[in-house]
């Protein structure tokens, strides 16, 4: 089997071993086909392959960022989407489940909002990301690695300011793999509740692991006081105190850290997903995708316009024709949107307008609301582009047909939506 690998290289070598072609693709330098742009259109991508390389299935690798591959929702390949970071972007990658023929999750607790969308839902969780050997010299007590910026988690660095406080830890920027073994307890703090890698990683060195108590399968993958311990999330004095416990009985302190290096090697190394990921792959087929993959579509590639519109407003550009191409093939098919994805459609057709000069995307939002009349939402749109236009008396029986109040208070209201809709 040709399997192709966006964005990340997780997997590339355990499929190969089970006999599967594998290329990786994306912009960063370890893949194996470089593209310029992450914004391609699918299937630009697959015409410009190495070696005429001719994929039988795509698996896109979440990298907590939109969908840049314009078109996958229409592949002809069958598709995967592996959802790392759901507990960051649940809403949009629910949206983009609609697009593909399977969906991973690696957080469990957020796979609902996938399995919503009628698209096949796996749960799979993250796993050591490479094979590292314990060490018997142990230099630190506790120790953290992770990135330490108030501006992205502020709560981790007063977190781990009021731990030093109190307790022995060492906190470090760097490889894991490097620090980790060296230490007897490695701490874990997460972002939200997420099950990270960082779970697998620390058990991998042959540390003991004392991790927040929560959910996302953390506590069906491994057991309390056997692979790991848990503390109170947020709770420094909780784990100061179980810290403490465990390195005063370092005989208990290490048979819980041997148990769970012995447990991970068994069961959460990189050959094992693949091996899971390997499964669906023998069986997956294209499926028949409904109209809300456009939607979907055009509310990832708006976000990515939005994105990337200050520092490449050509990449917009490409992002917003996008978007505006999948929103008339949602109206096409018959999609009624929700109030959210009314709001995405007003922002792309108005913000191509912007972007080009011209008035393609006011035309298509009259298209638009027209087509659903019920909609208040693009109502308010509607009477903003008429009066834009001069044609107030059209405006204004619009205005009477969605509400009582006088015109000009319709008027005033939809100004006054539209704009904010727009900032």
């Amino acid at each position: 089997m040709n399997i192709l690998l966006l964005n990340q290289d997780w997997f590339a070598n355990e499929l190969r071993s089970f006999g599967h072609s594998v290329l990786t693709c994306g912009v960063t330098p370890q893949l194996d086909y470089r593209i310029p742009s992450q914004l391609i259109h699918l299937k630009d991508l697959l015409r410009s392959l190495p070696g005429g390389f001719a994929p039988d299935v795509i698996v896109w690798l979440d990298d907590s960022a939109p969908v840049t591959y314009i078109g996958i929702e229409r592949s002809e390949v069958p598709t995967v989407f592996y959802s790392v970071d759901t507990h960051h972007h649940w809403d949009l990658h629910s949206r983009l489940a609609h697009c593909f023929d399977h969906v991973l999750v690696a957080q469990k607790d957020y796979m609902h909002h996938c399995v919503a969308s009628g698209t096949p839902t796996t749960w799979l969780p993250l796993w050591a990301s490479r094979h590292v050997e314990a060490s018997s010299t142990k230099t630190m007590p506790m120790a953290f690695v992770g990135t330490m910026d108030p501006k992205l988690n502020k709560k981790r660095v007063e977190f781990f300011s009021k731990l030093q406080e109190v307790a022995p830890i060492t906190i470090k920027h760097g490889n894991y793999w490097e620090i980790f073994p060296h230490a007897e307890i490695v701490v874990n703090q997460t972002v939200s509740g997420d099950l990270n890698f960082r779970v697998f990683e620390s058990m991998m060195c042959g540390c003991m692991l004392l991790t927040e108590r929560s959910s996302n399968g953390l506590l069906e993958l491994f057991n309390e006081g056997e692979h790991l311990v848990t503390y109170t999330a947020g709770d420094v004095q909780d784990v100061a105190d179980r810290a403490a416990e465990l390195l005063a009985e370092p005989q208990r302190m290490h048979a819980i850290a041997q148990a769970g290096r012995e447990e991970v090697l068994a069961k959460h190394t990189a050959l094992h997903r693949a091996a899971a990921l390997n499964e669906i792959l023998k069986t997956l087929q294209s499926r028949p995708k409904s109209a809300a993959c456009h939607m979907a579509m055009a509310t990832n590639l708006g976000i990515t316009a939005a994105i990337v519109n200050d520092r490449n407003p050509r990449l917009a550009a490409v992002a917003l024709h996008g978007a505006v191409e999948s929103a008339v093939r949602s109206l096409e098919e018959g999609h009624a949107p929700s109030q959210i994805e009314t709001v995405h459609l007003i922002r792309c057709y108005l913000r191509w307008d912007a972007l080009t000069g011209g008035s393609e995307g006011s035309r298509l939002l009259m298209q638009h609301a027209e087509a659903l009349p019920a909609n208040y939402l693009f109502a308010l749109a509607r009477i903003r582009s008429l009066l834009n236009k001069g044609s107030r008396l059209e405006a204004e029986q619009l205005a009477s047909s969605i509400s009582p109040d006088p015109a000009q208070h319709i008027f005033s209201v939809a100004e006054q939506a539209v704009s904010l809709l727009l900032r």
